[in-house]
């Protein structure tokens, strides 16, 4: 990790920045809770390790050079209680008698109430906190109401709805959104990553062959002019999906119509957009269905999308 690790080298998130830059210049202002929250891959975890050794710095300036930076450099800070990340496994509430490490009861009785050792401050982060159990998180609410003020914690989560309003009502939420395509394009460059605008504004892309999205541009590009395209389109996709019945984990045939609507807002934003206006809310709208977690209505909102883009090309 480089000593030059600061907050203000966080791109496109501006909105973020805003109260990242406000804790780090008044420390003393920190709430027990934050939460940092939005998408995946649009940089929550790096903007929480940025932010944290800035006000763990002695310097206050995130100097590199500190024994709080060094030991934060060589992740071996002991100020810092930074929850492992295991998937779809729920952070328990622990055995009332000697409870396992990184369980809520182990981190009261061992870590919570005790003074930090270099900085002023100790940072409890928990780096999916959908995965907080009920015991737990019912544990959990009153040492966050009753945190004693050198302890501070930080959630991270992809969306707020996954966490109980109990626990929301008691942060102060930092969002994140999705990335301008020239901070993603200048990313991936750097990073030696293939870019492909159609992807999103997310670092993380979906597990789709560059061949399949060759396929899909094939189908969109300067070829929807007429109601019957549509059609042809979505004969064209429900054929794809009875081809491939198998899905990967990380890569489902909804992944693959919002991959869909993500190339359709791309082709409808290409030129005169005010006249577009009504295709591309028609496509929010149909990627609003799709995240409903109704298990089943893919096709149901695949056929009135194209129903709907057929009667507006009429128009």
């Amino acid at each position: 990790m480089s000593s030059a690790f600061g907050i203000e080298e966080i791109q496109g998130q501006e909105r973020a920045l805003v109260f990242l830059k406000k804790y780090s210049a008044q420390p003393d202002l920190l709430p027990p809770l934050l939460i940092f929250h939005g998408p995946e891959g649009t940089g929550k975890e790096s903007a929480v390790e940025r932010f944290i050794r800035h006000v763990l710095c002695l310097e206050g300036t995130s100097c590199g050079h500190c024994v709080s930076c060094r030991a934060f450099m060589h992740h071996s800070h002991p100020d810092i209680v930074w929850f492992p990340l295991e998937k779809n496994k729920q952070i328990a509430i622990g055995k009332e008698d000697n409870p396992e490490e990184f369980t809520i009861r182990w981190l009261i009785r061992t870590r919570l109430y005790y003074r930090p050792h270099l900085s002023k401050t100790r940072f409890i982060i928990i780096p999916d906190a959908s995965l907080i159990g009920n015991e737990a998180e019912t544990a959990l609410l009153k040492s966050l109401e009753e945190a004693p003020f050198f302890t501070r914690f930080i959630f991270i989560v992809n969306d707020l709805e996954q966490l109980k309003e109990t626990i929301v009502s008691r942060a102060v939420c930092i969002p994140f959104g999705y990335l301008p395509q020239q901070v993603i394009k200048e990313l991936h460059n750097k990073n030696s990553i293939p870019y492909f605008p159609a992807k999103g504004g997310s670092m993380v892309s979906f597990d789709c062959p560059p061949a399949v999205l060759e396929q899909i541009s094939q189908r969109i590009n300067g070829n929807l002019r007429q109601p019957l395209d549509y059609l042809r389109l979505e004969e064209w996709i429900l054929e794809y999906k009875e081809e491939h019945p198998d899905w990967k984990e990380d890569f489902s045939f909804k992944d693959f119509l919002d991959l869909i609507g993500l190339l359709l807002l791309q082709e409808f934003s290409r030129s005169d957009f005010d006249s577009n206006l009504p295709k591309m809310e028609a496509v929010f709208r149909f990627k609003e269905k799709l995240h409903e977690r109704v298990h089943g209505q893919e096709n149901i909102a695949l056929s009135l999308l194209i129903h709907e883009l057929s009667l507006l090309e009429q128009k």
